[in-house]
């Protein structure tokens, strides 16, 4: 009588959606395609857990708020005790059993969050300055391979630098939509103070 009638609903396709948020004002912004992220909890000043990840990735730990990448991963740096792995989304159920075989004994947290954020490519000159009118973070001296976890126009986010024009914003999905028109609002055609210049 109350029934809802069940059917079947077609999930969003993540790996061919990154067309549909798209603009070009002061600088472009654009969803990126899809990549595996692999959200990894455990004590990054013990050695054994250190060795452990840099063998599975095959690439060194960040400093403390730095990104290191090599061959198509990224290791960022999220808190004292938090890593988010970046790897082709193809792989990413290659690289979370590997690594979940290879901590075994160890105390960590490590789940697959793939499908439950979005990175965004911020590319122009003034990336620093739209960025500036809506997080805390001290943009004039942010620079290559730095990592800020902040807050963007009151949501969580977090944000590195790729090259001195180009930064890569990280979000929950649930708030892409909202993520991106910020974005363009912020990076509006001749709306950059032009501070950090």
């Amino acid at each position: 009588y109350f029934m809802i009638k069940k059917e079947k609903v077609k999930m969003p396709d993540f790996k061919n959606n990154f067309d549909e948020l798209s603009y070009k004002g002061a600088i472009k912004v654009n969803l990126s395609k899809a990549m595996g992220m692999i959200s990894l909890k455990g004590d990054l000043a013990d050695k054994s857990f250190i060795k452990i990840i840099t063998e599975n990735l095959n690439l060194s730990l960040p400093n403390t708020r730095n990104v290191s990448t090599s061959n198509n991963i990224s290791i960022i740096w999220m808190a004292p005790d938090e890593l988010l792995v970046l790897v082709d989304y193809d792989q990413i159920d290659q690289y979370v059993k590997s690594l979940e075989k290879n901590l075994d004994g160890q105390h960590y947290l490590l789940a697959n969050v793939s499908d439950a954020r979005v990175i965004f490519n911020l590319k122009g000159k003034g990336v620093c300055e739209v960025l500036a009118k809506g997080t805390p973070a001290d943009m004039s001296v942010f620079e290559v391979n730095d990592v800020r976890r902040s807050r963007i126009g009151q949501l969580a986010a977090a944000f590195w630098m790729v090259k001195d024009d180009e930064i890569k914003l990280i979000c929950f999905r649930s708030v892409s939509d909202y993520m991106f028109d910020w974005l363009k609002v912020a990076s509006a055609p001749n709306s950059l103070p032009g501070y950090f210049e």
